[in-house]
Order: C-alpha cells, then structure tokens, then sequence
C-alpha cells in the first residue's frame, strides 16, 4: 500500500470556514491552519519535489523549513519562506499570546494572513509545476 501525503491546502479551506464567525476564538484557529497549509505545503515540496529528506524530521522543523526557503537561490522559494518568516510570529501569538494581542490584533491582521497564504501556496503550485 503506498502512502500519500496529506493535502495540507485543506488547512486553507477550513481557516475559510472558521474565519466567517467573528470571535476571537475562530480568528485565532484561521490563523493558526492558515499558518500550517503553507507550512505544510512547503516542507511537502521541499521534500517530494526537491528532494530535501532532512525535512521529514519533527524537531525545529518550521525554522528548517523557513531556513531552507529563505537561503534558496530562487527567488519564489525565497518569497515563500518570508511569508512563512513572518506568519511563524502570527501564529505564535495566535496560539500562545493571551495578554499582548487582543482580538482586535487578530481581526485585523486575519484577512492579510489570508491573502498571503494564497499567494504563498499560488507560489508553490507554480514551483511544482515547473519542476515536476
């Protein structure tokens, strides 16, 4: 039986669903499976399509990701891993922040994440075309 990688692009489409209820709790969780389609998107390429097994470890793996893209020579690569740069502070402060960002920080910073995440997961849809 041959095992295939989960489709993290469905983390978008479920940040779709949270993010029409307007409350803290489900902008927060948007956020945070926004985050994690392009991260999961990207580390999936950088392995299957690039061939960077190193990435199929669990420990540091979202600074190895965002390292491996931000240090590529190609410039798309190197677009993604600065939106991954700057979503891994989001996120953080979406999944752990209770005191520093209140709900008015995340109402507004939600629908740039969003839009940033596509045009992230867009970038990757064009890499593994032109390289598969």
């Amino acid at each position: 039986m041959v095992k295939t990688m989960y489709n993290f692009k469905e983390f978008y489409d479920v940040s779709c669903e949270l993010s029409q209820t307007d409350d803290e709790a489900h902008i927060r969780s948007a956020i945070n499976r926004e985050y994690y389609s392009l991260f999961g998107e990207s580390r999936k390429y950088l392995v299957e399509v690039k061939g960077k097994t190193y990435l199929t470890t669990k420990r540091g793996i979202h600074g190895k990701v965002c390292g491996t893209l931000i240090n590529s020579n190609n410039p798309t690569e190197k677009y993604i891993g600065q939106i991954l740069l700057n979503l891994i502070e989001i996120r953080g402060f979406a999944d752990y922040d209770w005191k520093e960002k209140d709900s008015n920080y995340f109402k507004a910073i939600q629908p740039k994440v969003k839009e940033d995440v596509k045009k992230g997961l867009e970038s990757l849809e064009y890499l593994k075309n032109k390289y598969t």
